[in-house]
This record gives C-alpha cells, structure tokens and sequence, in this order.
C-alpha cells in the first residue's frame, strides 16, 4: 500500500502537467522539473524555452509529500546558449505553507497558459513564439 507520505512531491507535479497536457521531465542532477513545448522532445527542451519548477524551501523535489511547506515556483527560460540560462518571466509561485495538490494544479494550469501564450504571439505568416523558438530565442537573448 501507497501512503502519501512516500509519495513525491515531484511525482505530484509530473501527474498535474501531464493532465494539463505539458510534457515534462524530472532532472535528477539539477532537483527541478522542466515543462517544455509539446512539439519538442525532452532532448530538445533546454535548447528552446522552457519553465522549470522548484520549491523554495531547501528540501529535494523529491522528497515525500508530507513534508511540502509551500514555497512552489515555476520560471521561464531561455535555451542553453553553452553558459546559463536566461530568465524570461516568472509564471507561477505558491505562498509557504500551501496545499500541495492546489498548488500543482494552479502551477500546471499557469505553464499551460504561459506556454499557450507564446504561440499566441507569433505571426501567423511568420511564425514565432514557441512553434519557432529560434526567432524568440533573437528577440530575448538581447535582453539578457
């Protein structure tokens, strides 16, 4: 028998992107989860935008449920340019102390629509956003 307790928090986060329809993956070297475009694979992901999600609290996204205070973010990214990332915008962060399950889904629900809202800007004779990450990738990178 499963308990919540040895469930992780990690775990939650992947079921609540999947139902949002966000592919995403666990990176175990670096503790954080990277949302990515469906039409990118998971080789592709941190080459183009993404969103990672990470707690604020010091203790691994991996570590069981029962010991989530809160503290739930997720941030967005430009692709790996061979140095560091480069922040674009926050997308969804959750107060300490928190629900975990709430907040899965209103951060599953907010990369969705962050996501949703890259292709929303793109030329449609043009392209753009995160169906042609390489113009996006142009017009933030000079940001940064």
């Amino acid at each position: 028998m499963t308990t919540s307790a040895s469930i992780p928090v990690s775990a939650v986060l992947l079921h609540a992107l999947a139902v949002a329809e966000i592919p995403a993956f666990l990176d175990l070297g670096e503790d954080f989860i990277v949302a990515h475009p469906p039409h990118l694979s998971q080789n592709q992901a941190l080459d183009h935008e993404h969103v990672i999600l990470n707690t604020d609290w010091g203790v691994d996204i991996t570590s069981p449920v029962d010991q989530y205070p809160g503290g739930l973010y997720a941030t967005a990214y430009e692709g790996y340019d061979g140095s560091d990332y480069c922040d674009i915008a926050p997308v969804y962060e959750a107060p300490p102390g928190a629900d975990l399950l709430a907040d899965a889904a209103a951060c599953a629900k907010a990369v969705a629509e962050w996501f949703a809202s890259r292709q929303s800007t793109a030329d449609p004779e043009e392209g753009g956003g995160a169906d042609d990450t390489d113009e996006v990738r142009t017009s933030t990178t000079e940001v940064c």
